[in-house]
């Protein structure tokens, strides 16, 4: 989609290109706001919503299953990274 199809050009700047890094990077911020170990930016407040953390945790995986053998090595390492902290993250706030 090109800068001019639809959108418009008055945010505070340039948005970030559309790479997979800053998909899966999207993912995790979400799921850290989830595990309430980040503040929303809306509202400046944690809140820990552990459904909606398991939900960001499994699209991350079901998006590791569905490009399995076609990331590279940095792509692989930055997935493999994250979906460890969260599962980590995750069983901590469940017991």
């Amino acid at each position: 989609m090109s800068e001019d199809a639809g959108g418009d050009d008055t945010g505070a700047g340039r948005m970030p290109p559309a790479t997979f890094e800053f998909l899966i990077h999207t993912l995790f911020t979400q799921a850290l706001m989830a595990l309430g170990r980040i503040p929303n930016p809306i509202t400046n407040k944690a809140v820990r919503n552990l459904a909606t953390a398991k939900h960001f945790i499994d699209t991350i995986d079901m998006l590791e299953e569905k490009t399995r053998g076609n990331l590279g090595p940095d792509e692989r390492k930055l997935l493999e990274e994250i979906q460890h902290q969260l599962r980590l993250l995750y069983l901590g706030e469940e017991s």
